[in-house]
């Protein structure tokens, strides 16, 4: 696969879980789900997932590594808004 399709397939890829993601906050919307509720389902979501990612370490590892990504670039994003001192990496 060349680095176009790669690019191509991983744009495809976001459009269209993007859509999923919007259906599901729209349905969350919907039916008046809080955001601990919805937190909630988002770990029920991870919980199974990890178990199906079981017999796989290395996607498991990659989907843990994504998490905590997702979660790190939260923080320093909430520690740069705020008046605490600037955050050096």
């Amino acid at each position: 696969m060349t680095q176009d399709q790669g690019q191509t397939a991983t744009t495809e890829m976001t459009e269209r879980l993007r859509q999923i993601a919007n259906d599901i906050l729209a349905m969350f919307n919907e039916q008046n789900v809080t955001p601990q509720e919805a937190g909630t389902v988002i770990l029920a979501l991870i919980h199974r997932l990890m178990g199906v990612l079981q017999e796989n370490r290395e996607m498991q590892r990659a989907f843990v590594a994504s998490i905590i990504d997702v979660v790190n670039q939260h923080l320093l994003q909430v520690l740069e808004e705020s008046d605490s001192p600037p955050c050096r990496l």
